[in-house]
C-alpha cells in the first residue's frame, strides 16, 4: 500500500540567515579634500603676508568678498554688484556700507592688487585678483606719504606713485652751479622776508642767498609739498563741508512759525498774507508736505509771475480743493488802471526786480 504524499516530510528548499547587526561606529572627521569640496576657500598666502598688513579695513573686507565670489567659484574673474559686496543678507548680519565698498575699490585697484576689467551698472563691474607684493613698494616710500598720494589722486597707480617720488627726489637733489631767473622766485618764496630786503641791497642777492636755500632745502626736503598738498586737502574738505552744509539746509524741512518768519517780508507784497498763512498752515500738518526752502524760492518766482490777483487765486484754489501744491489761476486778473494804482503796480514791480537777483538765496 502506498503512502499518502501529504504526510511524507519534504526536503527543506530555503533556509532564513540571519545576519549579524553591527553596531555603528564613530563618525569619522571629513577630509580636507572633502572640506574644500563644501566650499572652503583657500585663501592666498601672497596676500596673506605681502598685501595684507598694508591695506586699511575697508579694503580688506572688499577684497575678502571678491575672493569668495570669484576664487570661491574656481573663475579667473567674474561679474560683482555692489550689493554682493556689502552683504547683510542675513537677519542681524553686518553689512558694508556703499562709501566703504566705493573706498576698499579704489585702494585695492590703486595698489593694483585686483583689476577692473569691465564698468557693467546692471549685472556689476567684471574684477580679476592679481597676485602682487607690496613690501617693495613701503620700503621705497614712507606709508604716510603713499596714503596721502593715493587720497589726493595725484597717480592713478603705486607704480606711478614710486616714479614722482623718485623724480621729485632726483630734481631735489641736484645742486646746479647756473640759476634761472625763475629760480630766483623760489629762492625769495622760502627766504625770511627780512633777510630778501636785505639781499636786495646787495649786488648780488642770488649769489648770496643760494647756498643759504640749498641748506634749507636738505634739511626740509619735502616740507613746501606737505604743506602744499595739507592746505589743498584743508580748502577743499573745507568747500564740501560747506557746500553739503547748504545742500542739507535747503532741502530741510521747516516748521510753520519758520516759514512764516522767512516769508513775512516778502510775500506780503505778493499775495493775501492771510490767505498764504493758512496754505503754510495745511502743509505744516505732517512732516512729508512740510516746506523746504527750495520749495520757497519756486513759490516766490511763481508769484512774482502770476501777480497780486493770481497769486490769491492760486492759493484759494490750493486751500479750498485741500491739495498741496500751487497751480497757476486759468483765470489772468488785468484789474483796470488807475493813476494811483499803476503807480502802486511800478513801485510793486520796482521791488520784485530788486528783490528778484536774490530769489535764489533769499530763503
Amino acid at each position: 500500500m502506498q503512502n499518502n504524499l501529504a504526510h511524507e516530510p519534504l526536503e527543506s528548499q530555503g533556509k532564513v540567515i540571519q545576519f549579524q547587526k553591527k553596531e555603528p561606529k564613530e563618525l569619522k572627521e571629513p577630509k580636507m579634500t572633502e572640506s574644500f569640496e563644501r566650499g572652503f576657500i583657500a585663501k592666498s598666502r601672497l596676500f596673506h603676508n605681502d598685501v595684507e598688513p598694508f591695506l586699511t579695513d575697508a579694503a580688506k573686507n572688499v577684497y575678502s568678498a571678491l575672493m569668495g565670489y570669484i576664487t570661491g567659484f574656481n573663475k579667473a574673474s567674474d561679474h560683482i554688484s555692489t550689493r554682493q559686496i556689502q552683504g547683510g543678507k542675513l537677519k542681524g548680519s553686518n553689512k558694508l556700507s556703499s562709501g566703504t565698498v566705493s573706498n576698499g575699490i579704489k585702494e585695492l585697484v590703486w595698489f593694483g592688487v585686483i583689476t577692473v576689467l569691465e564698468v557693467n551698472y546692471r549685472i556689476g563691474n567684471k574684477y580679476r585678483i592679481n597676485e602682487v607684493s607690496l613690501i617693495e613698494a613701503f620700503e621705497q616710500i614712507d606709508a604716510k606719504k603713499i596714503k596721502a598720494l593715493r587720497l589726493q589722486n595725484s597717480s592713478a597707480s603705486i607704480s606711478e606713485a614710486l616714479q614722482l617720488v623718485n623724480s621729485s627726489a632726483s630734481i631735489s637733489g641736484v645742486a646746479s652751479a647756473s640759476v634761472s631767473e625763475a629760480s630766483i622766485d623760489i629762492i625769495y618764496i622760502y627766504l625770511p622776508i627780512d633777510k630778501t630786503i636785505k639781499s636786495l641791497r646787495l649786488k648780488n642777492p642770488l649769489q648770496a642767498n643760494f647756498f643759504e636755500f640749498q641748506n634749507f632745502k636738505k634739511t626740509n626736503p619735502d616740507a613746501h609739498i606737505k604743506n602744499f598738498i595739507l592746505e589743498k586737502q584743508r580748502l577743499e574738505a573745507e568747500q564740501k563741508a560747506k557746500a553739503e552744509a547748504e545742500r542739507k539746509d535747503k532741502t530741510r524741512k521747516l516748521s510753520y512759525d519758520e516759514v512764516i518768519k522767512l516769508t513775512s517780508d516778502k510775500f506780503a507784497v505778493l499775495c493775501d498774507f492771510s490767505l498764504w498763512e493758512q496754505y503754510v498752515s495745511s502743509r505744516s500738518m505732517t512732516a512729508k508736505t512740510k516746506l523746504t526752502k527750495n520749495a520757497l524760492n519756486t513759490i516766490y518766482k511763481d508769484f512774482q509771475k502770476w501777480g497780486f490777483e493770481g497769486s490769491n487765486q492760486s492759493l484759494k484754489t490750493s486751500i479750498t480743493g485741500n491739495y498741496q501744491g500751487l497751480f497757476e489761476p486759468k483765470q489772468q486778473f488785468q484789474p483796470k488802471q488807475t493813476q494811483a494804482s499803476t503807480r502802486m503796480s511800478e513801485i510793486q514791480e520796482l521791488i520784485a526786480q530788486e528783490e528778484q537777483g536774490n530769489a535764489t538765496y533769499g530763503f
